[in-house]
């Protein structure tokens, strides 16, 4: 590992600051870019612990029935909860994990991770926040999954996906389904019946007019 390399890393993990040079520079730590919509499978067991130096990543849940749920997604300066918990705890990884867009990674082999998250106190410090923030985030998915109607969850990220100076979004009904984790029929339907009463407009891949003041009244 180069030295700027291991200085551009740093400045997206700080908790790394501590790790000597000598660590660095042992063997299987490397940067690899991976292709958009490249998969690693719910089930397999890591070799590598993986941190985000850039790119995006979606973290989701696939059913035997083939329904899926996006988790939450990481990003530079980021990685993946399950990913640090399946190491440690030497199990199978419990999510799967696809690249939005092509992806560049530093991989950590798992004997090093774990020896490092011994070793530092602030990479371990780093990694335990990164626990609670995404149960925090995990949490909220499953209050609104199982307390919140439908019509919410979709004014919700209709919500949070536009602005006061963008009240359009390019997505497909199929799209919207694994982000909200329901079927693609349930969303067709309460989008039909959103533009029924003047919320929005439907075209083809794209959801125009929102009117974001009158989706607020619409959040449980």
């Amino acid at each position: 590992m180069q030295a700027q390399q291991i200085d551009d890393i740093i400045k997206l993990f700080p908790s790394l600051a501590d790790v000597t040079q000598e660590d660095w520079q042992a063997e299987g730590i490397s940067i690899v870019t991976l292709p958009v919509n490249q998969v690693i499978h719910e089930g397999e067991f890591l070799k590598s612990a993986a941190l985000i130096l850039d790119g995006t990543v979606r973290m989701y849940k696939l059913s035997d029935s083939g329904r899926e749920v996006t988790l939450y997604r990481i990003s530079d300066g980021e990685c993946c909860p399950m990913m640090a918990s399946s190491i440690l705890g030497e199990t199978a990884y419990e999510a799967s994990a696809c690249m939005e867009k092509p992806t560049t990674v530093l991989f950590i082999p798992v004997r090093i991770f774990q020896m490092w998250m011994d070793k530092y106190l602030r990479f371990r410090q780093y990694m335990f926040k990164t626990f609670a923030r995404r149960l925090i985030i995990m949490s909220n998915l499953i209050d609104s999954v199982v307390f919140k109607s439908i019509r919410s969850r979709i004014a919700e990220y209709l919500l949070k996906m536009t602005s006061d100076d963008n009240d359009s979004l390019s997505i497909t009904h199929d799209t919207l389904s694994i982000e909200l984790g329901t079927a693609r029929e349930v969303i067709s339907r309460t989008l039909k019946t959103f533009e029924k009463d003047g919320l929005l407009r439907l075209t083809r891949g794209q959801i125009t007019h929102i009117q974001r003041q009158q989706l607020l009244a619409l959040i449980e």
